[in-house]
């Protein structure tokens, strides 16, 4: 499936440049949303979090600042069209080795919201 062009502003285009090159305190986050918008894109993200059966649990998780959990046991998806559970089931085949009680969470700051993956609801991600 062919990939659509995408379509900004020369500002837009110009912060882009200083925020690459590392000259801007532009909100990149900001401009990405304001790109999708301008492009009628929408994005779908789903953080997935698991155990590694054998393994040690986490030991250092920070809940102060956030939570922090290990990034080997841990994956960001983000994708342009609804999250679907063989989505989830390919990242834990690609990035886990013997994930035991996989996690997700539709929080983009992966803090709360954490529902094991047998209890998740697919079709509410898809708003």
């Amino acid at each position: 499936m062919a990939t659509p062009d995408v379509t900004m502003t020369r500002a837009q285009y110009d912060s882009l440049i200083l925020a690459a090159e590392g000259d801007s305190l532009i909100n990149v986050g900001l401009l990405k949303d304001a790109v999708d918008k301008a492009n009628d894109i929408n994005r779908y993200l789903l953080h997935v979090r698991w155990y590694e059966q054998g393994g040690d649990a986490p030991t250092r998780i920070e809940i102060a600042d956030g939570v922090e959990w290990p990034s080997q046991l841990s994956f960001k998806l983000v994708q342009d069209r609804p999250i679907s559970r063989e989505d989830v089931d390919t990242v834990l085949e690609t990035q886990a080795t013997n994930p035991i009680d996989p996690m997700v969470s539709r929080d983009p700051l992966a803090i709360v919201g954490w529902t094991l993956l047998d209890d998740y609801s697919f079709v509410a991600n898809a708003s």
